[in-house]
């Protein structure tokens, strides 16, 4: 006699339902989206400025000056800067006068500029 190799159904408990690997992996990668989408919006009074990456240094501020801010430091492109306000609404300002993006300032870590010596 030869035996078959039969697949065994999930070890499930009665009146439980099985619990697919795929949709829990899902809900945790859109989980850690939604956590880093909140952790880039813009929290206090320093923002990251992105503006178009067409745009060159003075282009980025003028922008930041538009909006009535300050010019805190360099991005490592000239369409990167980090901006300071104490106006609350200075991301939105931001963005009106012609920002892509305005994200949370402590995400600059990586946008620095290189010491070239």
């Amino acid at each position: 006699m030869t035996r078959r190799a039969t697949i065994s159904p999930p070890r499930v408990r009665p009146g439980e339902a099985a619990i697919d690997k795929r949709v829990v992996a899902t809900f945790f990668v859109l989980f850690l989206i939604l956590v880093l989408a909140l952790w880039s919006l813009p929290s206090g009074r320093f923002v990251l400025v992105l503006t178009s990456p067409a745009a060159t240094a003075s282009d980025t501020l003028e922008v930041i000056g538009s909006a009535g801010g300050s010019f805190v430091s360099a991005g490592r492109l000239p369409w990167m800067a980090v901006a300071y306000s104490d106006a609350d609404d200075f991301p939105a300002r931001l963005m009106q006068a012609g920002a892509m993006l305005v994200l949370n300032h402590q995400l600059a870590v990586g946008c620095y500029q290189r010491n070239l010596e």
